[in-house]
Formats: structure tokens, C-alpha cells, sequence
């Protein structure tokens, strides 16, 4: 029974099982839940007070609005899906730890449009991660140039 159970366990993806267990894997974890257009993945990944920014214009709070953006462009019609865009990180994730708890992560990351860099579309992802009883959750993000 346990070695079904740890079976089961290996087949399914990182990014549903449950939020990262260490905050080296969140660049993977979000990667994998933009590339899948999995909502739920994604919820996985925030905290529930979470702030994202996208943009210097938009700033999105709390996790069930950060999911209603994202459902915006991974369902259904959104640019996401329609113009098959994937990510790719670029190079090696920094982590700084400001506690034992509570750590920055600094990577960057291609657009790729039909698995092709797409020109001008390089990104830098800063994310600011908090340990929860379960795991590590992104408290804030901010997409930039």
C-alpha cells in the first residue's frame, strides 16, 4: 500500500501537489502553471493576501483576484491559449533569504510563441515568498522589463 501510495505521489506534477516545499522550486512551480494554463496551479502558488504586478499600471489583490486575471488570459479565448505563449526561465533563479521564512526570488524569463523566443518579450520576475505550515507561497510579485 505505501509504495502505491508514494507511486501516486511521484506521477503527479509538482505544481498541483501542493505549494513549493522550498523557495528555490517557486520559479519552476510557476513556470509549469503558466505553461499547463492551470488555474489551479497557480492557486496553489499564492498566498491568500498575495499582491501581483504585472505591470507599473495594474497592481491585483488577494489571491482570488490574481486567479481572475490569470484566468483572463489562460481560458477559454485568452492571449495565452489562442497565441500558444509559453515561458522560459533564462539562466540560474537568485534566492536571498531575509529570515528563515520569508525569502526574495529574482529570475528571468522568456515569452516564447510557438516555441520560439518571442522578440522583445524578455522579463524579469521578482517575487517575495513567505513559508506557511505546508510550504512556501508567493506573497507578492511584480513582472518588469
Amino acid at each position: 500500500m505505501r509504495l502505491f501510495l508514494l507511486a501516486s505521489l511521484l506521477l503527479i506534477p509538482a505544481a498541483v501537489r501542493a505549494q513549493s516545499a522550498a523557495p528555490e522550486q517557486l520559479p519552476d512551480a510557476f513556470i509549469a502553471a503558466w505553461n499547463a494554463h492551470d488555474i489551479e496551479a497557480f492557486r496553489k502558488l499564492y498566498a491568500p493576501d498575495a499582491t501581483w504586478v504585472p505591470s507599473a499600471e495594474e497592481r491585483t489583490e488577494g489571491r482570488e483576484a490574481i486567479l481572475g486575471e490569470f484566468s483572463k488570459v489562460h481560458q477559454g479565448n485568452g492571449w495565452a491559449v489562442t497565441r500558444k505563449v509559453a515561458l522560459a526561465i533564462k539562466g540560474k533563479p537568485k534566492v536571498r533569504m531575509l529570515r528563515p521564512d520569508v525569502a526574495v526570488i529574482f529570475f528571468r524569463m522568456d515569452f516564447l510563441a510557438d516555441g520560439k523566443v518571442a522578440p522583445d518579450q524578455h522579463r524579469t520576475l521578482i517575487l517575495v515568498a513567505g513559508k506557511s505550515g505546508d510550504g512556501w507561497r508567493i506573497s507578492a510579485g511584480q513582472l518588469t522589463k
